[in-house]
């Protein structure tokens, strides 16, 4: 189960919180119910509609956006994007780190072995 947190910035760079919905996952059917429902409510209030999202890179909900709300943009959020940095190169950036300081990757990995038997 995903969690689709709403939050909207005014003129004046302040954040406020809209909105949140669980839906059963990220597929493009879990993502038409929530930006249907904006979509709405902003039809409801007669407000303009959202320029911009920023979002997680994700197809379906990208998909979504271009059709419910033609000519979006969306930018992709920076903690998304340092939490990708950490997974995928955090075992290069530690590999490198230990060769420049000296240790030998192999013989660590050996020691690491032994100390669980």
């Amino acid at each position: 189960m995903s969690f689709v947190n709403v939050i909207g910035m005014t003129g004046t760079n302040r954040n406020f919180f809209a909105g949140s919905m669980f839906i059963p996952g990220e597929r493009y059917e879990d993502y038409i119910l929530v930006f249907f429902i904006i979509r709405k409510l902003y039809d409801v209030y007669e407000l303009r509609y959202l320029l911009i999202f920023v979002i997680n890179i994700c197809s379906a909900e990208i998909a979504v956006m271009e059709r419910v709300f033609l000519g979006v943009n969306y930018i992709l959020c920076i903690w998304h994007i340092n939490c990708n940095i950490l997974a995928k190169l955090k075992s290069l950036i530690k590999t490198q780190f230990n060769r420049e300081n000296g240790k030998d990757v192999d013989d660590e990995a050996d020691s690491q072995i032994i100390s669980q038997i």
